[in-house]
């Protein structure tokens, strides 16, 4: 390993390739560029980032290049391009803000050793083998991290994509926003309790709703059955199917509304990044770990999913989190308890009683 960089910092940050962890990580770059403007810098593409007006609202001066998201694993076969790509750009720091687990990423530390016996001279930092990560939320895992490599930060601003606003579509008022869909089958909250939750809140007065749908077939199919389920919960006319489109396009509609109740998933911290106040559904996954960073962003959090023997908390989700499973979690949330976390969040309303994000401060 070389001597300690001087001059500018060249970073080449490896990191999750959703929307949530893009939300997540885009204030930490931006405290980074504030208290040093001459830093530089590559990131993973991903869809958030890959979208020209959210480029652009992000305003990340320093981002030299989206690298290819398949390098985040490092694959024998990307080995090569990789370190073609930090000769390049005369990257001296590699930051890997992945899984502090090596069972998952067992070929990053092969890449490490390869690279250096080719001659590579590169200071490298991740969280593997640390012991004061359990719980610890993603993002302050990320400043802990950039901190131990002695870069400085600035001031984080969770909501950083306020100019959303100006994206949102010409329809009248400020709906009550779901998203019923997540790309991990466990983390999605039961139809049934969807349903119940709409007709809960439809007392409420005249309340509207928009349905988010995932880009999956299978989410869209979902979504369209859900929609289709509510006439007998809720006059059609106060529902509308939100389809998918660019991130931009999600962003805009998310910034109108009033609140948006979402399973865990990218949406939710997109959300909070727009400055929309987020209720999500935390069933298999942790939100100490997950949660969207917001002021007025509130969880729900599963008992039995929190207590699972399956749990693990370097990672804030369970070993069932791909896989096959009877998902008990996904019941004991109940629509009461989230109907009164939503109402806390609806404008003129006194705050409903939930348990509030549980966080580690630095």
């Amino acid at each position: 390993m070389s001597t300690e960089p001087r001059g500018p910092r060249r970073i080449h940050f490896n990191d999750f390739t959703g929307l949530g962890s893009a939300s997540l990580a885009v204030p930490v770059l931006k405290a980074m560029e504030a208290a040093d403007p001459e830093i530089r810098y590559a990131y993973p593409r991903n869809a958030m980032l890959a979208d020209p007006r959210i480029h652009r609202a992000s305003n990340l001066r320093g981002l030299l290049c989206l690298t290819d998201p398949a390098w985040r694993r490092f694959d024998r076969a990307d080995w090569p391009d990789i370190a073609a790509h930090l000769a390049d750009s005369r990257v001296d720091t590699v930051i890997n803000f992945r899984n502090p687990d090596l069972a998952t990423d067992p070929r990053y530390t092969e890449f490490r050793t390869w690279h250096t016996a080719e001659g590579g001279r590169v200071h490298w930092y991740d969280l593997y083998g640390r012991t004061d990560l359990p719980s610890l939320h993603v993002q302050s895992r990320m400043t802990r991290l950039l901190a131990s490599a002695g870069i400085p930060l600035g001031v984080l601003q969770p909501e950083w994509l306020t100019e959303a606003r100006e994206w949102a579509d010409a329809a009248p008022g400020s709906p009550v926003g779901l998203f019923c869909s997540a790309s991990v089958p466990s983390k999605r909250w039961p139809a049934p309790y969807w349903r119940r939750l709409v007709g809960l809140l439809a007392e409420d007065g005249d309340l509207r709703f928009d349905v988010f749908c995932g880009a999956g077939a299978d989410e869209r199919d979902a979504a369209q059955e859900f929609l289709e389920s509510l006439p007998t919960v809720v006059d059609s006319g106060r529902v509308r199917l939100v389809p998918p489109g660019s991130v931009a396009d999600l962003a805009g509609r998310l910034a109108r509304l009033s609140v948006l109740v979402a399973n865990d998933t990218g949406v939710g911290h997109l959300a909070a990044a727009c400055g929309v106040p987020v209720v999500s559904l935390f069933l298999s996954t942790d939100p100490g770990v997950w949660g969207p960073v917001s002021p007025s962003a509130a969880h729900v959090h599963s008992l039995t999913g929190e207590r699972c023997p399956a749990q693990r908390p370097l990672q804030g989700n369970c070993t069932h989190h791909y896989d096959a499973c009877d998902a008990p979690c996904q019941w004991d949330v109940r629509p009461e308890e989230v109907a009164r976390v939503v109402r806390g969040h609806l404008p003129a309303r006194s705050p409903a009683v939930h348990r509030p994000m549980r966080r580690k401060l630095l």
